[in-house]
This record gives C-alpha cells, structure tokens and sequence, in this order.
C-alpha cells in the first residue's frame, strides 16, 4: 500500500512538473520586474494570499493569557517600583489589550501568589539566585516561563521595560517599525509555549540614533535607544544624559564673544601669528587660565547637576576645527606626545582629575576628531570617554577594507586603524558614526551593506557606545524611518547574521510599504550595485558625482528635419525635441528605475502605505531635476537653442545664403520665442517638488541651510539645482 501511494503521488509531482513547463513566460495578472541589464526576474503575483498566523496549539504546558475572552493571568510587578517598572507592566497590558481585547489587571508583589502570573521588573516571586542582577546591570533581562508563570526580568531602570517590548516582538508578533505606525496582531487565544531562558545583554552601552522621525511619539525606548535624543518622559526609564551640552562644548566653555576681547590669548595661534576668533575658534589647551576656567565652569555645574554621569570637553566644529593652536606651548605638546590630541588628552585629563573623587561615577567625554584623531602617548584617564568620529571614512566598503574617502586629520593611519589603536589604550571608547548624506540629504546613501559590518567593527573593537548621526535636520526622503529601525536592531546585537539583518529589513519593507515592497527592495539593491567599485563620503553630492547624469556636450549634429522655412515660421514649430541639442543627457539608472520601481510599489499599496511611497519617489525627483536643468533652465535653453540655430546657419547650405543681419535677428527671435514657451518649465518643477517636500518635512536640503518653511522665501532661488536652492546667508 505504500509503494501505491508514494507512486501516485510521484505521478502527481510528474504532471505538475509538466504543467509548469507549459506555462506562458507571463500570467495575465502578474507583474513582471525587469532588471537593470533588461531582462525580468520572477514575475510576482498582483495579489499575494494573506498571511494568517497559524493558531496557537495548546497543550498541557502552554501558557494560554487569553481565551474566550477572559484571562486568568494577572500581571506583577514590585511594590517598590520604579516610574519605567510601572510602565513596563502598564505596556504590557495596554498591547496585550490590543491584541486581544482583553484588559489584563496589574497588581503588587505584596498580593497572594497565584498560579497564573506574568511577573514584570524583580519581583519577590523568583527564586534565589534565578536571576543575575548584576550581570544584567541597567538595560539587561531575562524572558522564560516556569510552569504557568511568565517571568520579564528587568531592572528598573530600562531593563523590565526593555525586556516587554522584546516580549511582545518575539513572541506575540508586534513590530515597533516607526513613530507613526506599529504592527499589532489580532488574536482570540493569546498565549505561549514554554520559553526557555532568553537573556539579552546589550553590547553597547550607549546607543542612539539621530533621525528627526525616530525622536517622536515615544518611540526611542521601543528601540532601545538610550541615548542624548530620546525625548521620551522619565517614566520610560530616561537616557544616558550629556549634562552641560552634548558635544563640541569648548567653544561655550571658552567662549570669544566673553573672552576674546580681553584674553587673545586663550584662543589658538594661527600659523600666520593671528589668534582665532570666530565662532568656534579654538582654545589655546596649553594655556594654564583656560584650564582654570574650564574648571571653575565644570565646578559650578555641577552644583546644579550633582547628578551628572557625563559632561562633554570636546573640541569646537568650525573650519578651525581642523587648526589646532600653534603656539609654542602647545607645539612642544604635540612633539613630546606624538600626535595633536596630545594637547587635549593632557587638557581633559587634568579637569578629570579635578572631579575623579567627589564625583566617582561622572565621566568626561572628549572628541578623536579631526586633526585629534590619532592616538598619542599619553592614555585618557581612567574616567575620560574618548569619542572617536568616523567622518573621514568611506561608507559603500566596511571599515577596514578600504582607504578613507577625505583626508583631513593628517593621520598617516585608516579610520580603522586608529579606532584599533585607541581600543588598545581606553575602556570607555565610543563612536561618532554618519549614516546619511550632509549636503544633499535627499539622495539615496547607499550604505545599507556596511551598517551591520561597522557595527560589528566597533564591538570587536572594544567600544561601548555608539551615536548613529542621520538627518537630524530635515524628515528626509532618505528611507529614516527604516534606517532608525535597522540601526536599533544592530546596535542591540552587532553579532546578528547577515541573514537576520536583511530578514529585519524586508520585514519592514514588506510591513511599512506593502505588496510591492519587492521593488523597494530592488531600489536598495540597484543603489548598492551602483556603488560596489566606488568611494564616497558623507559630504559627497551624489546627484552630481556617484549616481551623476552624463552630460554629452559636444553633440552637436545638425538635425536633418531642421529647414530654413521652419525656422523663418517659428511659432509654428514644436522647439522641444530639439531642446537637448547641446546637452544631450543620460541620466542615472538609480533615476529612471527608480521611477518605474517607486510607481509599481505604489501601485499595490494602500493610501497610507502611498504616501508613505509617495515621499521615497522624491528621491530619484530630486536627482531628476539635475537632469532637467541640463535642457531647461534659462542658460540651457539660450545654449540649446543658440548653438542649434548658429550650427544650422554655418553648416547648411540654404543657412549659409542667409544674411548675418537676417540670421542674427531670426537667432534672437526664435530663441525668446523658446524661453517664453519653456522658461518657466523648470521653475514649476522644482516648485511643486518642492512644496511637496516642505509638506514632508523637508526644510533644509544639506546641513547648515537656512529653515525654509515656504517656496516663497525671496531667498529661495528654483531656478537652479537643489543644492543652490537656498544659499547660506
């Protein structure tokens, strides 16, 4: 009998096989993707069947909070808790809710034990010794099940909270994907099997992420980020605050516009024996009055903070920036410690010193950055953070792989290898990283293939605390919303696979884009390809070199359907095929298939997934209008125009007859009759794309543009390219 049936079900196998074969190359119906090279991949079903999730088995051990509309469970906390204690329990109730419908009440330790509980923070029902506290410290916790009880264990400063989120991630099927949307399942029977333990300790103990979507709605501590730019209340277990100001903190330490006027001095000396004194001079390090005052300044702070856990001692950020101070104090520093941080570690160290004892736990940070980013002789102190800034580094190869893209800090080293020679002299090291596009904020950064190896760099590096600075001044088109979810998940586990990391990402597109989130994809995909053999930077304008339309200029063949009579009657003429005739423009493929792509994804999604959509299509918009500037702006039509029509009269026979009076005259007319037809067409595009932008959030296009709230702005010139939009005043 089982031969016959295993036979049978081979003939089946046999006849599908067949069918298959003799199925056309595409069903009505289906929407075939081509590929950049021109050919097409699978074709993807119009509609694809609806997930379900499997229901929930349950057997003897199973957990089951919900059922029929009731529940047993009865979520514990402490009776001493904290703020964030009594919000992880009031989290879990209110998503459990959400899911079931089922309100669950939230009770003390000091009740009756029960039989079915869900104990939230440390309570007094686990064994001795069942957890670590230690070991977990602040952000850590335990997840597992001990008979029918549920234990989330967790300190109660973020741990207990941490650990309801990962709960509700891992086994009750939430996505926390962004400010503005959460995936919540619905379920009849909620519950669990068994959970063994599952610990999770961070790797970083600082982690933040800089991405104007990612600071709303309280959505920092769903990510576990802890860092200076979760806004969210105290009781969501606060952040690792910078008391004082966050970085470059000298320059408000040692300011010119108090100083400068009667203390030159206390500021660098130039090369040329000038002192610096702008916005963001910076000090001289080696002057004893300035450490005395910085000092007294860190001294009187603290008496309003007595708390602090951090105060930054970093370097300014202006052009000077790059200019340490070359008197011969300082110099003798440099030489007798090797590098320029020499004068800055000595500098910071002294006032951490000062603190070390009243103050065991505060910790003071200082920048590698710039011409201060090679190590030098002499260590940090014990309680200094050195906070190494990656800037000069390429972003399409993983550190370590490659040279770096700028060459300012005049390190003979890589980045890598200077954040390798650093982990090798402080414990507290942490990392400045850039994981965006400073003066074009709205084109693709196509940096997806690096952020989970960089991640691992650090960790493997011995750093222990990382800010993620993406665009912090504009709601970019830039893919933030993914980007602050990615970022989360590797910051928390550097050491995922490469597997976990893109299963995170097609998850979120698939969850935040729709059905057509394949062709999101492909958009990622076709911006990494692009980039596999090149170097880029932070500050590079990818419009106008990586992903740059190629602009043949010295194309200038007469058109043969051009006649005299045509141009002698030209207001009857359609002028626009011949628009491009000195400037013939191929743009980037990120462009046009970015086009095709972004309009098929919209095309099955929702209205809210559309606009969603709709702001991602804004990219390759913006590239476009490069494109269009090459033909339609005034000074490309002028060209165009211009050049055709001078060519036409040198070169032909029937314009050669034509007087140079008659042929200047019929040059100029037909070239203001072009300009009045079109001269507005470029203007209108980048004003509606850029009323959109603004719509989306997006007021300044690169870092250190002036806030633009209006297209009205008298400032605001459309008739250029993005990047010239708005110049700084």
């Amino acid at each position: 009998m089982k031969r016959f049936i295993c036979g049978l079900l081979g003939l089946i196998m046999l006849f599908g096989a067949v069918a298959c074969t003799n199925e056309p190359a595409v069903e009505p119906g289906t929407d075939p993707i081509t590929e950049p090279d021109g050919g097409t991949t699978e074709p993807e079903t119009t509609e694809e069947p609806e997930e379900t999730e499997e229901p929930l088995v349950i057997k003897e051990d199973t957990l089951v909070f919900v059922q029929n509309n009731i529940s047993e469970y009865t979520i514990i906390r402490p009776e001493s808790s904290t703020d964030s204690n009594m919000k992880a329990a009031s989290e879990l109730r209110s998503y459990i809710e959400k899911i079931s419908g089922v309100a669950i009440p939230i009770k003390t330790d000091s009740e009756p034990v029960g039989e079915y509980e869900i104990l939230v923070g440390y309570t007094n029902r686990s064994a001795e010794g069942q957890f670590d506290t230690a070991k977990l410290g602040a952000e850590g916790f335990v997840i597992e099940t001990v008979g029918k009880k549920l234990f989330i264990a967790g300190s109660g400063v973020r741990g207990a909270l941490y650990g309801v989120y990962t709960f509700l991630e891992e086994y009750l099927g939430c996505r926390f994907y962004a400010s503005d949307y959460e995936k919540i399942p619905t379920r009849d029977v909620l519950g669990v099997q068994p959970i063994e333990r599952n610990e999770q300790i961070p790797v970083f103990e600082y982690r933040d992420i800089d991405f104007v979507t990612s600071r709303q709605n309280d959505f920092q501590p769903k990510l576990k980020a802890n860092g200076m730019y979760n806004h969210s209340p105290a009781e969501y277990g606060g952040k690792i605050e910078y008391v004082g100001g966050f970085v470059h903190t000298l320059e408000q330490w040692i300011s010119v516009k108090e100083y400068f006027e009667t203390h030159p001095e206390y500021f660098a000396l130039n090369e040329d024996g000038s002192r610096q004194n702008t916005w963001g001079a910076q000090p001289c390090l080696s002057n004893p009055d300035v450490l005395n005052l910085v000092k007294a300044k860190v001294r009187s702070l603290l008496k309003d903070r007595p708390d602090a856990k951090i105060i930054s001692i970093s370097q300014p950020d202006n052009g000077t920036a790059q200019k340490p101070c070359m008197c011969k104090d300082c110099q003798k520093i440099y030489e007798e410690e090797g590098a320029y941080s020499g004068a800055q570690i000595r500098f910071v160290n002294a006032v951490a010193e000062e603190f070390a004892a009243d103050y065991p736990d505060l910790k003071f940070d200082t920048l590698a950055y710039h011409h201060t980013r090679s190590i030098c002789k002499t260590p940090p102190a014990d309680n200094v953070i050195i906070r190494f800034c990656t800037i000069e580094c390429c972003f399409s190869h993983p550190l370590g792989t490659c040279k770096d893209v700028y060459a300012m800090a005049g390190s003979e080293k890589t980045i890598s290898e200077d954040i390798s020679d650093w982990a090798k002299v402080c414990d507290k090291l942490y990392v400045w990283d850039y994981t965006t596009n400073y003066v074009e904020s709205v084109a693709f950064f196509p940096n997806f293939n690096v952020l989970l190896q960089n991640a691992k760099f650090f960790a493997d590096n011995h750093v222990i605390g990382v800010y993620e600075e993406g665009n912090f001044f504009s709601e970019t088109c830039d893919f933030p919303e993914l980007r602050s979810y990615i970022m989360a998940k590797i910051l928390w586990n550097p050491y995922m696979s490469e597997e976990e990391y893109w299963g995170y990402i097609d998850e979120f597109l698939k969850d935040y884009y729709g059905k057509g989130w394949k062709h999101i994809r492909e958009y990622i995909d076709l911006g990494q390809k692009l980039v596999e053999d090149k170097h880029f930077g932070i500050h590079d304008k990818f419009s106008l070199t990586i992903f740059a339309n190629s602009v043949d200029k010295l194309n200038r063949t007469i058109p043969e359907d051009l006649t005299l009579d045509m141009i002698k009657n030209y207001k009857e003429v359609d002028w626009e095929k011949y628009l491009d005739y000195s400037a013939k423009v191929t743009e980037s493929e990120l462009v046009t298939r970015g086009f095709e792509l972004f309009d098929a994804a919209a095309e099955r999604a929702t209205p809210e997934q559309k606009e969603r959509i709709a702001k991602l299509r804004m990219i390759p918009e913006f590239a476009h209008s490069y494109a269009l500037y090459e033909i339609y702006s005034t000074s490309a039509l002028k060209d165009n125009i211009t050049n055709l029509l001078y060519d036409f009269f040198q070169k032909t026979e029937e314009g050669k007859k034509v007087p140079a009076a008659e042929m200047s005259k019929l040059i100029f007319a037909v070239r203001d009759h072009v300009i009045e037809l079109y001269g507005d067409y470029y203007e209108n595009y980048n004003r509606d794309l850029f009323e959109r932008a603004l719509g989306y959030g997006l007021h300044q296009i690169y870092e250190g543009m002036p806030y633009v709230t209006s297209v009205d702005d008298p400032k605001v010139n459309l008739k250029t390219t993005p990047d010239k939009w708005r110049p700084r005043d």
